[in-house]
C-alpha cells in the first residue's frame, strides 16, 4: 500500500509470480480432482508435494486444468483486443476447440453470441446456478494490471461473460480486490475487510447493464439480478468470515463453496501448506487449488522450485500449444 493508503499496480513480476502460481496449484490438484479424501490418501499417501498421474480427464502430470486455460485465455483475449471483447474472444477461441473439464454453464455461455451469452445461459438455469467458472479465473484480470476500481468493474464484467448469478459476480469483486489487498500489504483479515467493502461500495448490477450484458435477454435477467443482489452479497460476506474462521463446508463447484474454502486453506504461512490440503480434500479440488495459489501468489509466498519446470497448460488451442513451458511463456501474456 502507498503513503496515501491507495493500491498501487502490481509489478510485473508479482504478476508473472501469480500466475505461475495459480497453475502450479491447479496442475496439483488435477490428479485428485472427483476423488474422496480416504481415495486420495490410500492412493497418494498423506502429503502431497509433486505431480501425481491420475487426472479423470487425462491430464498428464505438471499440466494445468480448465482452471488456468482460462486465465491465460482471458490474458490472450486482452491482448488481441483490449477490453471485454478481447476477453470474450479470447475464451471462445479456447472453447472452439473443446477442452476437458469444462462446465456446463461455461461452455453454454460461451458458445452463443454476445456479452449477454452469460445472462442467457442463466437465464436457461431458471436464475439458480452459481457455479465457480467466473471465480476459478478471475485472477487473470488482476494479472492483467488493473487495479481499484477498474479492477472492480472489470472482474464484474469478465465474470458475467459466464457467470451472471450476483453470487459469482460479487464473489468475484471480492476475490480481485482481495488479491490486491493482500498485494499492497494489508494483513490478511484486513485485506478480506477491505475487499467485502470494495464489494460493497459497487453497483455490480449499473456495471453490468451499461455495458450491455444483460439487453438481448430482455429486462428478466436485470430483474432477477436486483431480487437476489442484497442476499448474495450477504451471503459472499458470510462466506469469507467462515473462511477467515478456518470453517471449511465443502469443496463443491459451487461458487461460495470454492470461495470459503480457498480463503480458509490460504491463510497458511507457506506455499504448500496453503495449497496441500485443497488438494487432498478432493471433489473440485483442482479450481479449489488454482483459486489458493493465485491468493498464494499475492502474498508472495513461493512456488517450490520443482514444480516450476515441468509446468504446462493441458489443451491447445489458438496462440497456446500443450507442449509449450509455462514458465518460458507466460511472460508474453503479460502486458508491460
Amino acid at each position: 500500500m502507498t503513503s496515501s493508503g491507495t493500491f498501487s499496480q502490481p509489478t510485473r513480476q508479482v504478476r508473472l509470480h501469480t500466475l505461475l502460481s495459480l497453475s502450479a496449484a491447479d496442475a496439483l490438484g488435477a490428479a485428485t480432482e472427483f476423488k474422496t479424501p480416504d481415495a486420495i490418501r490410500s492412493h497418494y499417501g498423506d502429503t502431497f508435494t509433486d505431480y501425481q498421474p491420475g487426472s479423470v480427464f487425462g491430464f498428464a502430470p505438471g499440466e494445468a486444468t480448465d482452471d488456468s486455460q482460462m486465465v491465460a485465455a482471458t490474458l490472450l483475449g486482452y491482448a488481441k483486443q483490449q477490453g471485454l471483447e478481447g476477453v470474450l474472444a479470447g475464451l471462445q477461441d479456447w472453447i472452439a476447440t473443446g477442452p476437458p473439464d469444462v462446465g456446463n454453464l461455461t461452455r453454454d455461455a460461451l458458445r452463443k453470441r454476445g456479452l449477454d451469452g452469460g445472462a442467457r445461459a442463466w437465464a436457461g438455469s431458471n436464475f439458480q446456478s452459481a457455479g465457480n467458472g467466473g471465480l476459478m479465473r478471475i485472477a487473470a484480470v488482476w494479472i492483467a494490471g488493473y487495479t481499484e476500481e477498474a479492477l472492480a468493474q472489470e472482474s464484474a464484467l469478465v465474470t458475467a461473460l459466464t457467470h451472471a448469478d450476483p453470487r459469482c459476480v460479487h464473489a468475484s469483486v471480492f476475490f480481485t480486490a482481495f488479491l490486491d489487498a493482500l498485494h499492497a500489504g494489508a494483513d490478511y483479515t484486513d485485506a478480506a475487510e477491505l475487499a467485502l467493502k470494495v464489494m460493497d461500495n459497487l453497483d455490480a448490477r449499473a456495471v453490468l447493464l451499461e455495458r450491455d450484458i444483460f439487453t438481448v435477454n430482455g429486462m428478466d435477467a436485470n430483474a432477477a439480478f436486483h431480487a437476489q443482489d442484497r442476499d448474495a452479497r450477504s451471503q459472499v460476506r458470510a462466506r469469507v468470515r467462515d473462511g477467515l474462521a478456518g470453517k471449511i463446508h465443502s469443496q463443491s463447484g459451487y461458487v461460495l463453496d470454492t470461495l470459503q474454502a480457498a480463503v480458509a486453506h490460504a491463510r497458511a504461512e507457506t506455499w504448500q501448506a496453503c495449497v496441500e490440503p485443497a488438494v487432498l480434500m478432493g471433489d473440485d479440488s483442482d479450481t479449489v487449488a488454482c483459486v489458493v495459489g493465485a491468493i498464494a501468489g499475492a502474498r508472495g509466498l513461493a512456488v517450490p522450485p520443482h514444480l516450476l519446470p515441468p509446468l504446462r497448460l493441458g489443451h491447445t488451442w489458438a496462440s497456446w500449444q500443450r507442449e509449450w513451458s509455462c514458465v518460458e511463456r507466460f511472460e508474453d501474456l503479460l502486458k508491460s
